[in-house]
């Protein structure tokens, strides 16, 4: 009986140590047994990173052109058809102000000038006015508390000063700093109507474009009340805009190439307050001199001759009136920062008219193209075609424009001009709505791009380690557009932050 208990006592023993044989030798690694691998995780590299944010790219694979480097060593953390050219949009304008920035430099200023020739008889100058343009970009209310009028009235001040009443001649209109041609034969036709379609010409005012308003009428039935601001006689209104009892505005403006004809049509509720549209004008120095002719009688001045376009240059027979300055900093951060395609072709062609003696596109890229092999750039890989970026033939691959942004930080006024970029969350610059949470806020300085079937960003990011990278991301394709451009280049970047 004995033996029998101590026989299933060594039996169960025996299962015992059976059973617990597994997690021994898993534990000792005994041979002869097999022994499972544990999985072990390493944190993702920074590549790998990019790599997964910068999938499911809302343009076909052909369209995508990344490229991002850290500032100092220009190492590639992440690069994705990094040397394939694409349309880079508005991202041109950063190329057209560094450019000027170089050959022209920070103390700059563009100048407008106002002359008289003839003598002053009992109030009548028997005689001409002239007004020589330079290419400024100001002439407008921006920087002068909205009054657009600022300018040309501080001028009819002027000549009220040396006791004109009536001027016996003409109003003569010098804009030969720049060509006759004021927009890009590569710009989409049938949108020159358009703001961002405003010509260029030394001689500009009001960015050369108007405010088309209707308000509601004196009465439900009759006709709204539309005007045009500024004051000029190169546009007139057609067609009518009806005031209605109640609803909301439903009003169109158009205007064709070349004619002054401005049609509104459409309903404004008689309890309405306002409606606007921006138009831009088609030939800036008949622009121009029709507004300061307002103003000027405005100032109780009559200017009895015609307003004509001459290439006069004023010699000692003439006597200063007024001058305008402006600066080219502050014009260029309105270019970045507001991507204002206006002041980029006023820069643009200036930068040709000091380099090139008259204010070309042509001028102008020839200068840019110099400006490239100063930085030690290579000029083929930058193709260039206007200053805003209008043009779709405007084509750079990221890692071209890495190598640039690079060049430019290294650069005397290189810190002066990355100042202009737009910044995220500022409200004065085109990133204003994009990466606004406090990781975001302040991080990137950069360039945005947009046309039809084209969204692109380039500049600079410092990460949350306070690592600074230099960034492009550029995408083409039919299905691009802001919304989903915008949201695949802001992932990229955050998760640049989080991890660089």
């Amino acid at each position: 009986m004995q033996s029998d208990r101590a026989r299933r006592s060594r039996l169960w023993a025996a299962i015992g140590i059976c059973a617990l044989a597994p997690s021994y030798l898993l534990a000792t690694g005994e041979a002869g047994r097999s022994t499972p691998r544990r999985r072990v995780t390493h944190p993702p590299t920074l590549a790998e990173t990019l790599g997964a944010a910068a999938r499911r790219a809302p343009a076909p694979s052909s369209g995508v052109s990344i490229s991002i480097a850290e500032l100092d060593t220009g190492a590639p953390v992440f690069e994705k058809n990094a040397a394939t050219p694409e349309t880079i949009a508005s991202v041109t304008k950063m190329f057209s102000t560094a450019a000027a920035l170089h050959f022209l430099g920070p103390d700059y200023k563009f100048k407008t000038t106002l002359w008289r020739r003839g003598d002053v008889q009992d109030g009548m100058l028997v005689g001409s006015l002239l007004v020589v343009g330079g290419g400024d970009p100001n002439i407008s209310g921006r920087f002068y508390d909205d009054n657009y009028n600022a300018v040309f009235d501080k001028w009819a001040e002027g000549l009220v000063k040396q006791g004109i009443q009536r001027v016996s001649g003409d109003l003569i209109l010098n804009a030969s700093f720049f060509d006759s041609t004021g927009r890009n034969p590569e710009w989409r036709g049938g949108q020159e109507a358009r703001w961002y379609q405003a010509p260029s010409s030394a001689l500009s005012f009001n960015d050369n474009v108007v405010t088309v308003s209707v308000r509601p009428g004196l009465k439900a039935g009759g006709p709204a009340a539309v005007t045009i601001e500024p004051e000029c006689d190169v546009l007139r209104t057609v067609g009518g805009a009806r005031t209605v009892r109640r609803g909301r505005p439903r009003l169109g403006v158009q205007k064709s190439y070349g004619s002054g004809d401005v049609s509104v049509w459409g309903t404004m509720p008689s309890r309405g307050a306002w409606w606007s549209a921006p138009i831009a004008i088609d030939d800036p120095p008949a622009f121009f001199g029709s507004a300061l002719r307002h103003r000027i009688q405005n100032a109780g001045i009559t200017v009895l001759g015609q307003t004509v376009q001459q290439d006069v240059k004023p010699d000692n027979a003439w006597t200063l009136v007024a001058e305008t300055e402006s600066g080219l900093l502050p014009s260029i951060a309105v270019t970045n920062k507001r991507s204002q395609g206006f002041y980029a072709e006023q820069i643009f062609k200036t930068l040709g008219a000091v380099k090139g003696g008259v204010g070309s596109w042509a001028t102008a890229i020839a200068a840019q193209k110099e400006f490239f092999a100063a930085l030690g750039l290579d000029p083929a890989s930058y193709d260039l075609h206007d200053g805003s970026g209008l043009s779709p033939q405007n084509r750079v691959a990221a890692g071209d424009i890495v190598r640039f942004l690079r060049a430019m930080y290294a650069q005397p006024y290189g810190q002066a001009w990355k100042a202009t970029l737009a910044v995220s969350g500022d409200p004065e610059g085109t990133l204003r709505h994009r990466m606004t949470d406090a990781m975001m806020e302040g991080r990137v300085q950069a360039k945005t791009g947009s046309i039809s079937g084209v969204s692109t960003l380039s500049g600079y990011v410092t990460a949350s380690s306070g690592k600074t990278y230099v960034f492009s991301i550029l995408l083409n394709g039919g299905r691009v557009y802001d919304t989903n451009g915008h949201a695949y280049q802001d992932r990229i970047l955050r998760a640049l932050v989080k991890a660089g």
